[in-house]
């Protein structure tokens, strides 16, 4: 009766480990699957990324085997930690294009209702594919004996176990004529690198990514920035296309896409005060600016407008390294009042630090909007852009402001802000029509502030630049076509500088660094020296960029030079090099390495 009774315990025991592999290897493939590999669509078609997920997960629970009876419930917490870990993955991809880096996952200074609010909206259906199966193990344990080992840890089911481990990694990592060492320690993206390689693989990566791998600059790589720096760094001091001393307004607006710009609903315009500064004179408008923001999203658009700089491909740069000292727009606009206003609490991205970094005088967060947010229904961007005209005519002349819109953030659910002819329209989709409705009310704050400096006196002076953070709703979803149907005008942003000695519509593609030396030209600042990793418009025929997500060229790629893809390693060694310094005025000065 005792052995049967064993040998039923055992049988229990194998039943419920087997079930646990097959949920964490299923969890694994269908991240795989939604990130990067095509979607649930191609569950079929995808045998190697099968095989590798079960090779991950039999040998991550590999340790069960060796627990006591009494501790294996201890299984249940890598179990719960994975599917938690799936669900913000597979949310994360869906806004960010890659998966959220280790370290990122400590960043909690950034949870707030907003970022839950867009996650919530970030599920889809298929996401139940996550998180079915290991309530389906719950209900089984409950209702059977699975789970209940009546016998102690055995090497025999160890060896087994790793025997088809072995077995399952040889059908999925095995490939005649592959470069094994580019693929294993090398990363062009997280979900790329995560589809290929599986659970384990992409873990020990990204933890010595993010622990060891701090990339210590060496004296070669400080004789390669040298040489940058002397060779592609743009050294003129001319300002034939600005004039000095005037105002600056610079605008980041949220999520916003060049599509809507000029689109109608029912026969109205979505963006009427966008649509009269494009069409007007003394603007210069790039319809096609490339999002090269990467896991700091939001905060590497700062960055880059602010700096000229690149972002880093694997990390938040505003976060982890966000006290610089930096080059900065404020600072070559030297001489003015410098203030920053954004919607939100200054811990978000560490925007606390990164605004001084930036060289501003003052910041304005969301605490001092409060009596704005009550007259305007809390609306953001009217309470953002009243509270920005009621500052005008207390700041010194010239004066940069810097603006950063919130209204436009995902997600677009009814009930963002009241309706409006567009969500009471019968066109496109409800998540299209909130998205539109955001945008038009922005637009009018947009033109409230513009009427406000009119009123002041100061539009003619008073340079305004608009510009995007980043994509949200590609126009290839809001029609209806496939990404295998996109095209360049479904993710473009834009930039629009009005007030301008010059008129200009660029239709080549830039890249979201090429702003900030455009400003600068714009802005009669030239005698700064910094003029920043990118390309001033009005110099340069600027038509392509590099997406950091896998270095792909968006653009006419022959036009590209070798500067533009170099660029991104030499503003990653200056942002960790903590040798080299940009002093004030902009310039790279070598000081002594902090103790």
């Amino acid at each position: 009766m005792e052995r049967t009774s064993r040998h039923t315990g055992r049988r229990y025991g194998t039943l419920f480990f087997v079930l646990c592999v097959a949920v964490v290897a299923w969890q694994c493939f269908v991240v795989a699957l939604d990130t990067h590999l095509g979607g649930v669509g191609q569950m079929f078609h995808q045998w190697r990324a099968v095989a590798v997920s079960l090779a991950n997960a039999l040998l991550l629970l590999s340790p069960y085997w060796l627990l006591r009876r009494r501790w294996r419930w201890l299984v249940w917490i890598p179990l719960a930690l994975l599917t938690l870990w799936c669900l913000i993955q597979v949310c994360y991809c869906r806004a960010y294009d890659d998966l959220m880096p280790w370290q990122s996952l400590t960043l909690t200074e950034n949870v707030n209702r907003t970022l839950m609010g867009s996650s919530i909206a970030l599920l889809r259906w298929q996401d139940l594919l996550i998180v079915v199966p290991p309530l389906l193990l719950v209900l089984v344990c409950v209702l059977g004996r699975t789970g209940r080992d009546g016998h102690d840890a055995r090497l025999k089911p160890l060896l087994l176990t790793l025997a088809v481990a072995a077995v399952a990694a040889v059908a999925g990592y095995v490939v005649p004529g592959q470069n094994y060492a580019k693929r294993f320690l090398h990363n062009f993206s997280n979900r790329e690198y995560f589809a290929q390689n599986g659970l384990l693989p992409y873990a020990a990566f990204s933890f010595y990514d993010a622990t060891f791998n701090r990339q210590e600059v060496t004296d070669e790589d400080r004789a390669m920035i040298d040489r940058f720096l002397a060779d592609k760094c743009r050294n003129y001091s001319d300002n034939p296309y600005g004039v000095k001393g005037r105002n600056l307004v610079l605008i980041i607006v949220e999520s916003l896409h060049t599509w809507p710009i000029g689109m109608e609903i029912d026969g109205r315009e979505v963006t009427p005060v966008l649509n009269g500064l494009v069409a007007g004179d003394s603007v210069i408008y790039a319809p096609h600016v490339l999002f090269q923001t990467s896991h700091g999203h939001s905060s590497d658009a700062h960055f880059m407008y602010n700096t000229g700089l690149l972002p880093l491909r694997d990390g938040v740069v505003a976060v982890h390294h966000g006290d610089g000292p930096y080059p900065s727009l404020a600072a070559a606009l030297d001489g003015y009042d410098c203030r920053e206003i954004i919607c939100t609490p200054g811990v978000n991205w560490n925007q606390t630090v990164t605004a001084r970094t930036y060289g501003f005088d003052t910041l304005y967060t969301r605490d001092a909007l409060t009596g704005a947010l009550s007259s305007h229904d809390n609306v953001d961007d009217a309470a953002l852009t009243d509270f920005a005209a009621g500052l005008l005519p207390q700041m010194r002349q010239p004066f940069f402001m810097e603006m950063v819109t919130m209204t436009m953030h995902a997600p677009y659910n009814d009930g963002k802000l009241r309706p409006s002819w567009i969500t009471r329209s019968d066109t496109l989709t409800a998540e299209a029509r909130n998205y539109l409705n955001c945008v038009n009310v922005t637009d009018s704050c947009i033109g409230a502030f513009i009427g406000d400096l009119q009123r002041l006196g100061l539009d003619r002076n008073t340079v305004v630049a608009i510009v995007s953070d980043h994509t949200q709703i590609y126009y290839n979803r809001i029609v209806g076509r496939s990404d295998y149907e996109f095209v360049p005008d479904d993710w473009g942003i834009p930039m629009i500088i009005a007030g301008v000695d010059t008129t200009l519509r660029y239709e080549d593609v830039i890249g979201q660094v090429d702003v900030y030396p455009t400003l600068l030209d714009v802005m009669g600042a030239n005698a700064y020296p910094w003029k920043g990793l990118g390309y001033s418009i009005l110099r340069y025929p600027v038509s392509g960029a590099f997406q950091p997500r896998n270095m792909t060229v968006i653009g006419d790629s022959t036009s590209l030079t070798p500067g533009q893809r170099q660029a991104w390693d030499i503003s990653r060694l200056l942002i960790f090099d903590r040798a080299l310094r940009f002093n004030p005025a902009g310039q790279v000065s070598k000081v002594a390495a902090p103790k």
